[in-house]
């Protein structure tokens, strides 16, 4: 079972310069916040040097000490930035979801750049449905 959540907001900055700040490693903890139980971002970081692609891996730190492992799925500058969590979350996350998958659309609109957001999270059981609400 998965519990998927969206949200959109529009910048009034060009797609190319949004692009850069939000998904940068520098840029990402700046841009994502703390959500529920989902504790903030404080440092991301690219696995070995890697350049920002489909297939490479980068390192998210939270403010809970945990570090979430992800792969990049598309990495298309200006438009799209998607990707997975390689592992479980740590606990008491861990109880709840046991994967995770983000998928960020950027567009055009009237001079300023929407981002469209989702991520949709695999519960680890359909009895933890009303839990993760």
């Amino acid at each position: 079972m998965k519990l998927t959540a969206r949200a959109s907001v529009e910048i009034p900055r060009p797609a190319d310069r949004v692009f850069d700040f939000a998904t940068s490693c520098e840029g990402f903890p700046r841009f994502i916040w703390a959500f529920g139980p989902i504790p903030r971002i404080t440092r991301a970081e690219m696995v070995g040097g890697q350049s920002p692609e489909a297939g490479a891996q980068r390192h998210i730190h939270m403010t809970d000490g945990n570090v979430v492992e992800e792969e990049l799925l598309a990495y298309d500058r200006p438009s799209r930035h998607h990707y997975r969590w390689l592992k479980p979350p740590a606990f008491p996350f861990s109880l709840i979801v046991r994967t995770a998958e983000g998928d960020w659309r950027f567009t055009t609109i009237k001079g300023a750049t929407r981002i469209e957001w989702a991520y949709s999270f695999g519960l680890t059981s359909v009895f933890v449905w009303p839990l993760s609400m």
